[in-house]
């Protein structure tokens, strides 16, 4: 077995100056270590996506929350809401509002969505935005552009539910956000729950819902009743995560081609240096080695050149998503995207996995060539030789 591996080795490594062999398998190496490459890039990108959108989402959202079926203002004193709040740990969970408004600041005006709560989303939080007082409102960074406004400016809001005269309040910008999402920079806003709630003429006993901080039991929701529905962060945007498992597969299947031209490119390599290989064939045929044994040779050549592919095509990711995260190579547009950056997550699971696979299939495809070992005529090959 031992002597097996090196002959496998020196094949695919030969020292021999012009030897076809070793650029025949230097050549495979190389096209698949392209194909993995792509291929582990489209992973990453896909589930950095994922991952960031994830992380994103459940940071403004917040793990799940409690609201009316059809976005009505849920008085605290109601029947429905105590029964369920009194099973609650109120540690876990933040009442907020949250209702549409005018913005404006001089001639400029703007159409927000204003949700006062004391608890601040963990993506904007930091040392000077822990804590929000009355009057004061964060917004988010493409807003800011659009007002034309900077942090301590002051704006207008007025609520577009329009009853006899809504009033208009005057907010100080406590901070500005940026998160890379168009969706929220735009139009999200944040204040405590008492402005908001002015805003909104309503009394202190309205409120939109609650915000859960931490996932909540299974049995809670199930005593959730009409009219009050919990929604979780990922199913209140479904369609985007639909998305991108729309996505998923059609990427994988389109790198994962290039994979197979590398593979493709395999057995060309493997069936030329049998071809070139013929008089050293026939001579171990006549000292008698066993026809499998020869067979395993080359086997174990296309899985050696299939491993190191897989690990130098990894390798050059990882490089790759290293680079990218340090000097932001490839900028994309966040209108389009929700980001404007391009996400990367290398995973080494996957990692793994793609080079197990790799390693497997090309022995699987190694064989494909070994048929032409047994048309090999001993007696004409070595006439010449």
């Amino acid at each position: 077995m031992r002597k097996t591996f090196f002959f496998a080795f020196r094949l695919v490594f030969s020292k021999e100056i012009g030897s076809f062999s070793r650029f025949a398998s230097l050549l495979s190496i190389g096209g698949l270590s392209i194909g993995v490459t792509a291929l582990i890039l489209t992973v990453s990108i896909i589930q950095g996506f994922q991952d960031v959108i994830s992380i994103k989402l459940s940071s403004f959202e917040g793990t799940g929350r409690i609201k009316h079926i059809l976005s009505k203002p849920i008085n605290l004193n109601s029947k429905e809401f105590a029964q369920f709040s009194s099973k609650i740990d109120s540690k876990t969970i933040t009442p907020y509002f949250r209702d549409i408004a005018l913005i404006r600041k001089g001639r400029i005006a703007d159409g927000i969505i204003i949700e006062g709560s004391s608890l601040i989303p963990t993506f904007i939080k930091s040392d000077s935005l822990n804590l929000l007082l009355n009057n004061e409102i964060i917004i988010g960074k493409i807003l800011a552009k659009n007002l034309k406004v900077k942090k301590g400016d002051k704006v207008f809001v007025q609520s577009l539910n329009i009853k006899n005269e809504s009033i208009i309040k005057p907010l100080s910008i406590k901070g500005v956000f940026y998160s890379g999402l168009q969706e929220f920079d735009k139009s999200m806003t944040y204040t405590n729950l008492s402005t908001a709630q002015e805003i909104f003429e309503m009394n202190q006993n309205q409120i939109s819902g609650l915000i859960f901080k931490n996932k909540i039991e299974q049995e809670l929701i199930q005593n959730i009743t009409y009219p009050l529905i919990y929604e979780d962060w990922k199913s209140r945007h479904s369609l985007l995560f639909e998305w991108i498992k729309l996505q998923r597969w059609p990427a994988y299947i389109m790198f994962g081609l290039i994979t197979l031209v590398g593979l493709v490119n395999l057995v060309a390599s493997l069936n030329m240096i049998i071809q070139e290989k013929k008089a050293q064939i026939a001579i171990l045929f006549s000292q008698g080695i066993n026809i499998n044994d020869l067979k395993f040779i080359f086997m174990l050549q296309g899985g050696i050149i299939g491993l190191f592919g897989a690990v130098i095509g990894g390798f050059f990711s990882v490089f790759l998503i290293i680079l990218e995260k340090k000097i932001n190579i490839f900028k994309i547009p966040s209108d389009v995207y929700f980001m404007d950056r391009v996400p990367l997550s290398f995973d080494m699971a996957t990692f793994l996995s793609i080079v197990i696979i790799i390693f497997f299939i090309s022995l699987l495809f190694s064989l494909i060539p070994l048929k032409y070992i047994k048309k090999i005529n001993v007696a004409k090959t070595l006439k010449y030789e």
